[in-house]
């Protein structure tokens, strides 16, 4: 297979399986320093930067990766996965300010300076930018105020409290902030981090005694992003820090952007002190893009990716791509690679046929499983408690969800969800079902706590 085209292979596999992951955290920490190396018969031989890497994609996302590759490239593909040593060798040094303000000099002299590097440090993605960031009724409040912010960091809307549902375009808009201050001045500590990364680094911390390095990692940034920030609430600890990380930087004028996929009012178990904070600033939400602007981010991209394609083709996709920004340019990533490989210009029909946006037939590949390892998640408690004979008040209510969702959404007869659940009477589901409905019902906060499982479900 042609270099160019396993390169084109590899884009939409990686892009695809974000949307499967919708872990941003986990996407770039094991599927982004990724290459595929080559296609030979049956095998696909994956790059990654070294042998504990390839032990967890092997043990952890095996399936998920052949599944996805086989399915980009039209044939049944088996991984194997090798050092490679462009990855192994690309870790860039970190720069210190001394060398950043350094460059300053440079720029100012016209002089070339690598402003990746600087990206890289603070874990910033190039493509991340306002540039191409479509804007429309849905994010228009997100954008003036991530304008505003880079025009007087710390002293407006501090913090930014960016909420909306997966896909959306909030850490790319967080980002932007980031990657615009830097442009403005390269000197300034810029770190973008998702919670679970701050989380890991302070356990290490605590482990060998660094906790002083950990706190003044953080404490003497000209601007803080943290992604992801309602996983906070699940660990006690971690507030305690970060209620003091927050006030530290706050107290300095020193801007803070906090990114979740909810408000801060629905963050469940969140402290109240720190709920307070979260609320001082600006809290502002992005919502499912309007037709009109997924056509604009259509169009933007299809140019981007050199895609030719007639006015109604793009109104199809526009019209077809409803769920998330994420899952528009998942379906364009397909399109540039079937575009690539054929030399007509693309009909109608083709565009329909490779997509398969519809809800019915994506519902139809839920399996069970993926119903309780999602609700596992949300109610925080385990698959195997769910599967459990265990009665305890909130393990018995996840297992109620799991119910409703089988039996609502994916429409399984009473039966097949008491068997898939290993239960024997299925009154017990009829119970729950009517349960869960009733407090949908009487519950506001609870409702909109289902909706958003239900978005990371299906």
């Amino acid at each position: 297979m042609k270099k160019i085209l396993t390169q084109e292979v590899w884009k939409t596999t990686l892009a695809q399986i974000e949307i499967k992951l919708d872990s941003p955290a986990h996407y770039k920490t094991w599927f982004q320093p990724t290459e595929l190396i080559e296609i030979k018969g049956k095998k696909a031989v994956i790059g990654v930067k070294n042998s504990y890497a390839s032990d967890w994609l092997q043990k952890k996302h095996n399936n998920l990766i052949k599944e996805t590759i086989s399915h980009v490239a039209g044939t049944e593909l088996e991984p194997t996965y090798v050092v490679s040593k462009k990855l192994a060798n690309e870790d860039i040094p970190k720069i210190s300010k001394e060398e950043r303000q350094s460059t300053l000099f440079s720029v100012e002299k016209g002089e070339n300076t690598d402003f990746s590097r600087i990206l890289k440090d603070a874990n910033l993605v190039s493509a991340f930018n306002f540039k191409s960031f479509i804007t429309g009724p849905s994010n228009r409040l997100v954008h003036a105020a991530a304008l505003a912010v880079c025009e007087n960091p710390g002293k407006i809307y501090n913090p930014l409290f960016i909420y909306g549902k997966t896909g959306l375009g909030k850490t790319h808009i967080a980002q932007a902030i980031g990657q615009k201050i830097l442009e403005k001045n390269q000197s300034k500590e810029i770190l973008y981090i998702p919670s679970e990364n701050f989380l890991n680094e302070m356990v290490k911390a605590i482990q060998t005694g660094k906790t002083r390095n950990f706190r003044n990692k953080y404490r003497y940034l000209d601007l803080l992003i943290i992604d992801d920030i309602q996983l906070i609430s699940k660990w006690e600890q971690t507030q305690d820090e970060l209620f003091n990380t927050f006030n530290a930087l706050y107290n300095k004028n020193k801007q803070i952007i906090l990114v979740s996929d909810r408000s801060p009012e629905k963050i469940h178990n969140l402290e109240a002190r720190l709920k307070s904070r979260f609320q001082g600033g600006m809290v502002a939400q992005i919502e499912k893009p309007d037709f009109e602007t997924r056509l604009a981010i259509v169009e933007y991209k299809t140019k981007m990716l050199g895609i030719d394609l007639d006015k109604n083709i793009l109104s199809y996709i526009a019209k077809n791509s409803t769920n998330n920004v994420r899952q528009l340019e998942g379906n364009l990533q397909q399109i540039a690679l079937f575009n690539q490989i054929n030399s007509h210009k693309m009909t109608l029909g083709e565009v329909a046929n490779l997509l398969g946006t519809d809800k019915k037939s994506k519902r139809e590949k839920i399996k069970p499983r993926e119903i309780i390892r999602h609700v596992s998640k949300e109610f925080q408690v385990t698959a195997k408690d769910i599967l459990s004979r265990s009665r305890k008040a909130d393990i018995a209510f996840a297992r109620q969800v799991v119910m409703y969702i089988l039996r609502k959404d994916l429409g399984y007869k009473l039966e097949d969800v008491a068997k898939n659940l290993n239960r024997k009477d299925h009154t017990t589901v009829m119970h729950a079902v009517d349960k869960v409905q009733s407090k949908i019902e009487v519950d506001k906060g609870f409702a909109e706590q289902i909706e958003v499982l239900r978005e990371s479900i299906f």
